[in-house]
């Protein structure tokens, strides 16, 4: 369900702060039943917990994007 995803990385992008991007997520969740349906189907694809799934992804997203950057950062120095 690239839908979820491509919503969530869009919020990440557009606010950079995982408690901005959660708040506005379960807003969108509570307000939209097909949303909120496809993010059900999504987490059991995905092996993530309903409750969770979404801030198990977002954390996921942001130590990614650290990563890369320590990466880049580590290269820098060695050069």
């Amino acid at each position: 369900m690239a839908n979820i995803e491509d919503l969530l990385r869009s919020l990440i992008d557009q606010y950079r702060s995982i408690d901005i991007v959660e708040r506005e997520f379960k807003r969108m969740l509570d307000e939209d039943s097909e949303l909120n349906d496809e993010y059900v189907t999504w987490c059991e694809e995905m092996g993530l917990s309903v409750k969770k799934g979404y801030h198990e992804y977002i954390q996921q997203i942001f130590e990614s994007e650290d990563s890369i950057w320590d990466s880049f950062i580590q290269f820098e120095d060695e050069n």
